[in-house]
């Protein structure tokens, strides 16, 4: 008994502090940062001649039309819809009714022991394997169990270690290494 209890403590301190390294789920769209690369799908309410489709350019920006550039990446949706409707009710707008949806993730990159190393659309809830087909499949000297995520962690990356089931997110770097004998 006194096991089962100190082993159910353990689970529970491990998912309180959480695992570092864990892949992240894009299904908790809350947690999800923009970054350079996404396409947004951006709603005005009544407003229809600035509602549209905008990217996040290389600066980390949308340019909306009336209040110019506006910071995206780095933030969640919510928090830029926050920000565009705050710019566009100071000087624009009256209460104005924003919606902001990513419509296209940033890319995956898969490199290293694939027939067609590249630039791949992402899709919720890809995993390596996915990204691996999209690629041509592993080549005959690929390591199935040697593959590396290399995900941007703010303004650092970080690498974890991968295996075929792992969820892979927008802008993931997918690297397979290659097998020795």
């Amino acid at each position: 008994m006194a096991i089962l209890s100190r082993g159910l403590a353990l689970l529970l301190l491990v998912l309180a502090l959480g695992v570092q390294g864990a892949p992240r789920s894009i299904a908790n769209a809350a947690d999800y940062r923009l970054a350079t690369g996404d396409q947004l799908r951006i709603k005005v309410f009544d407003n229809e001649d600035i509602s549209g489709e905008y990217s996040i350019d290389a600066a980390g920006n949308v340019n909306f039309p009336l209040v110019g550039q506006v910071k995206a990446a780095g933030l969640t949706v919510d928090a830029f819809t926050a920000d565009l409707t705050r710019r566009l009710d100071a000087d624009y707008l009256v209460n104005p009714k924003v919606s902001v949806e990513v419509l296209n993730f940033r890319p995956i990159f898969v490199i290293g022991q694939v027939n067609s190393p590249g630039s791949y659309a992402y899709s919720p809830g890809m995993t390596v394997r996915q990204a691996v087909a999209l690629a041509g499949g592993y080549t005959r000297r690929a390591s199935t169990s040697g593959m590396t995520i290399i995900r941007q962690d703010g303004s650092s990356s970080v690498e974890l270690e991968a295996e075929e089931d792992t969820e892979v997110l927008p802008g993931d770097t997918i690297e397979v290494d290659r097998r020795f004998l």
